[in-house]
């Protein structure tokens, strides 16, 4: 019986497959290619971008946030001398200054929204870069997004059924943003607070894809009783009036008001004792395995015999990574998204970062410099060992590899530091 069964099933699919074949598939419309494109290439550079009417398709954008420059001397004299190891970079002592972005407001009429991406584009097939630039990490062809399949001519983009419409919003959440701390942060929020300082939010309601419960909890210090974004659950919608700003894109590399507007508010709502909590810390990445130290716990060791308190972030609340960060006078820590919480620390506080050489960057000196926190780095040859990773054949170095620490040199730089 089951022989007969099993002969029956496979009579059924071949007659299915002869039908199919001959019964035509229904043509795929013609699509819309895309192209990624810079927004002041594209857009009018206006004074006020939320006045009415609105501005003529494809949208304008307004500055809200003017350009700064600490310039050099200065910076060498907050910065020169103070790091140490091994390829010491310029920029670690001060050369060429420090940048702080513009960040405009723009405004789009028509376009389409991939909130889990972060995407922007409309239907001449312009995808502005400064929404999509953090996903096009994770899909360099556009590929991923809904609807877009890419071709032998690019990616074309095919409107997938019914869409849900919204008429006027805000976005604000880059693709950085929905699974990395740091990016959340200092993209996400000064983006969401330049539109609510402009007077945006109101009239263009903020949105947002599902959110973790510290996004969420972020969300509560920093709008209090102001609306919480609306969750837009689809992966496609169409926005008649959009708006967002340029810090969506990349802004804790060199941040600028309104940054220190939402350290501010998250603080005084977090409402934190600085006299209470560990006083020296260090934040472990031990047990990652991205970017892995192989002697971390050698320097733990080493640490907890000075006094320090080995900290996991991931394994806090965001309250409690705040206060953590805001109460110690002393941090150490690997470079990692935990150190956006230095955005929180007093001051008078002190960083060390360690910085393997294939992996060094300006974000965390310029969040410091920002607050006024007494930043230093100690850099270390790497990597040991890597492993290739590739996302839509774009390789992707340094995302994943491990590097050691010279234990001797670094406790001689910290005691001296001490």
């Amino acid at each position: 019986m089951k022989r007969v069964l099993r002969v029956a099933r496979r009579i059924a699919r071949q007659a299915a497959g002869r039908l199919k074949a001959m019964v035509p598939e229904r043509p795929e419309g013609p699509g819309t290619p895309l192209e990624v494109v810079f927004e002041e290439n594209v857009l009018p550079r206006v004074d006020d971008v939320l006045g009415e009417p609105g501005p003529a398709a494809p949208g304008a954008m307004a500055q809200a946030i003017p350009q700064m420059i600490l310039d050099e001397p200065e910076t060498r004299e907050i910065l020169g001398g103070r790091s140490g190891g091994t390829d010491v970079p310029p920029w670690a002592h001060g050369a060429n200054g420090v940048l702080r972005s513009r960040v405009d407001l723009v405004r789009l009429s028509g376009v389409w929204h991939a909130p889990a991406y972060g995407a922007l584009f409309n239907d001449q097939g312009q995808v502005f870069h400064k929404a999509i630039h953090e996903a096009l990490y994770l899909t360099p062809t556009l590929g991923l997004l809904p609807g877009v399949k890419v071709e032998a001519e690019g990616p074309l983009f095919r409107v997938p059924g019914e869409v849900p419409v919204i008429d006027r919003a805000t976005v604000f959440m880059a693709w950085g943003g929905l699974h990395n701390y740091g990016h959340f942060l200092i993209d996400c929020l000064p983006a969401l607070m330049t539109a609510i300082g402009a007077g945006a939010a109101e009239r263009f309601p903020a949105i947002t894809p599902p959110l973790l419960p510290w996004h969420r909890e972020l969300l509560s210090l920093m709008l209090g009783d102001q609306p919480q974004p609306r969750l837009v659950e689809a992966p496609l919608v169409r926005i008649e009036d959009a708006v967002f700003a340029t810090a969506m894109d990349h802004f804790l590399h060199a941040p600028n008001a309104p940054l220190d507007v939402v350290r501010e508010r998250i603080l005084a709502a977090a409402a934190i004792d600085p006299a209470a909590g560990a006083k020296r810390i260090y934040v472990t990445r031990r047990g990652s395995q991205k970017r892995v130290l192989v002697n971390e716990l050698d320097l733990e060791t080493a640490l907890a015999a000075r006094d320090f308190t080995i900290v996991r972030p991931e394994e806090l609340s965001v309250r409690d990574q705040i206060a953590l960060f805001h109460q110690a006078d002393l941090i150490v820590a690997p470079a990692g998204a935990a150190l956006a919480n230095v955005l929180f620390c007093r001051p008078s506080a002190k960083v060390i970062e360690l910085q393997p050489s294939n992996f060094i960057g300006v974000w965390v000196r310029n969040i410091a410099l920002l607050v006024g926190v007494d930043w230093r780095a100690f850099f270390v040859p790497s990597p040991l060992s890597e492993t290739e990773v590739y996302l839509e054949g774009h390789h992707r170095p340094n995302a994943e590899f491990s590097w050691r620490l010279d234990l001797p040199a670094f406790l001689a730089f910290l005691d001296a530091a001490l």
